[in-house]
């Protein structure tokens, strides 16, 4: 028989196998008529039951509905997720740490994570990816830090508690509740707000309160504060005490805090909170006064600096052009450290505090709050790392000694001069960048000004800057890099006629 002949009988008879083997095993195993969502295969089974992991695979791993089988494998159920053997073991360990209590030892009171004293050195931290791909959730860590906070429910997913629980952070989960102002259209005085923000709210709890990750919830920030009717404040009161009392028969195993501006709540949460467990207090520029009130209206909860810095805007001399002067990151540092020294001396009164704030935030200015700018350190940073954990900061970024505008009244499209005079403490090279940004005031939203696009040019030696093409009031920014990771800024306002 001619060769070529006995090849194509030969390639006949592999492909009649192969087809019929085909036909056989979809015969014995049919194509699924829908596809398996890895996190389907979870709900109502215990932890620890079998999986696989991937999304749009058959049990054989075959391709289905059209879609690739991707990172398909073998793994366990944890809290209704699909996850790998790897993932599973640390979830499994670390989930034993879900259970807080507050206990008074000898007139002080005392956190317990586990059992174990568990002492707050905290940051605020409303976002953990920043929109340039920042880590911030990391640069917490490496502050030295052991909890973050968040305000509202939108900012802490489960990505974001995962990420927490990856870097051995515990989280304080917010819970925004909006304050009432005819202009917020919201009203504690009915329940149309109220049933809505309790299906949220509780719905929240029941999704994470097994999350190894959560330490506590923080139930509203300030918002008796923003409420400008008593009536209403009384009523919006009445409701943060009933969500803790629901949040309690759903998670015993977590505290609720509610967060005052200053000292100011403190009367109200006293009268109309009695089942929150633990008083927060957002403290600018000085804890001494704040724990004077909270002694003095013998509160009997512990406190923790929900938020604490600086001065705040409102309580800043304004300029000539009627903005607020911005402290300098040195002149800010001394707040930190003055108040984180406060803390310290008051444990067991308070339970610690979260620093305001690492992240992006950009209420009142670009750099008013934040101890790092994108994936940068500030002074404030390693002043804080320096209290939190007792070590030396490996090095410290550049100082600006003064900078200074040509001039400050301007008309669209003018240029103008900055000169300035910086120094760094190690001796390390240097680079100057030049922004402008708007100025809008508001603390009620994370995101709030922004940066303009600017036109920057050097001649002989001195750096000119254009002045934007609209009329309005901005401000002018001298960012001052080293090459280890840190920077300085400082800011001065111009008008634009």
């Amino acid at each position: 028989m001619n060769q070529k002949i006995k090849i194509l009988i030969g390639i006949l008879i592999v492909g009649i196998v192969l087809i019929g083997g085909w036909w056989v095993w979809n015969q014995v195993f049919p194509e699924p008529e829908t596809c398996i969502d890895s996190n389907e295969q979870c709900k109502g089974k215990p932890d620890g039951a079998s999986c696989t992991t991937g999304v749009w695979c058959d049990q054989f791993g075959r391709v289905c509905g059209g879609q690739s089988c991707v990172g398909m494998g073998s793994g366990k159920c944890f809290k209704g997720r699909c996850v790998s053997f790897k993932e599973y073991e640390n979830l499994a360990r670390v989930a034993i740490t879900t259970n807080v209590r507050i206990v008074k030892d000898d007139s002080k009171w005392v956190l317990l994570v586990d059992g174990r004293p568990f002492y707050i050195k905290g940051a605020g931290c409303g976002v953990y990816k920043g929109k340039n791909g920042e880590d911030y959730l990391l640069l917490a860590k490496e502050l030295g830090a052991n909890a973050v906070r968040t305000w509202g429910i939108d900012q802490g997913t489960r990505e974001y508690l995962d990420t927490a629980l990856k870097y051995g952070l515990k989280v304080s989960a917010g819970i925004w509740i909006d304050y009432a102002t005819p202009e917020n259209k919201v009203s504690f005085l009915n329940d149309s707000y109220k049933k809505k923000k309790e299906r949220e709210v509780l719905n929240y709890i029941q999704q994470f309160k097994d999350h190894p990750a959560v330490l506590m919830w923080g139930v509203g920030n300030e918002c008796v504060y923003f409420t400008y009717s008593e009536k209403e404040k009384v009523a919006l009161c009445k409701f943060i005490d009933h969500l803790a009392r629901k949040i309690h028969q759903i998670d015993p195993d977590h505290p609720v805090m509610y967060a005052s501006s200053n000292f100011v709540e403190l009367k109200y949460i006293k009268k109309y909170m009695p089942s929150i467990d633990i008083v927060g207090m957002n403290v600018y520029p000085s804890l001494r006064t704040c724990h004077s009130v909270w002694k003095s209206l013998r509160m009997d909860k512990p406190y923790i600096l929900s938020e604490f810095g600086p001065p705040i805007y409102t309580q800043c001399p304004r300029d000539k052009n009627g903005l607020s002067f911005e402290l300098s990151d040195k002149q800010k540092a001394v707040y930190y450290r003055e108040i984180i020294n406060q803390m310290y001396e008051l444990k067991g009164y308070n339970l610690g505090g979260f620093v305001h704030h690492l992240g992006e935030t950009t209420q009142e200015s670009m750099t008013w709050w934040n101890i790092n700018y994108s994936f940068y350190k500030k002074y404030p940073y390693w002043i804080i790392y320096n209290l939190y954990t007792g070590k030396k900061p490996p090095n410290l970024p550049p100082l600006i000694e003064y900078m200074n505008l040509s001039r400050s009244k301007l008309k669209k499209g003018e240029f103008f001069e900055i000169n300035f005079r910086v120094a760094d403490p190690e001796g390390d090279p240097l680079h100057y960048e030049y922004k402008i940004s708007t100025t809008q005031e508001g603390v009620l939203k994370y995101y709030v000004n922004e940066f303009l696009h600017t036109k920057v040019k050097e001649e002989n030696g001195i750096v000119k800057i254009q002045a934007p093409l609209k009329k309005g009031v901005y401000r002018v920014y001298l960012f001052v890099y080293d090459d280890k990771g840190n920077v300085a800024s400082l800011n001065k306002s111009i008008v634009v006629e």
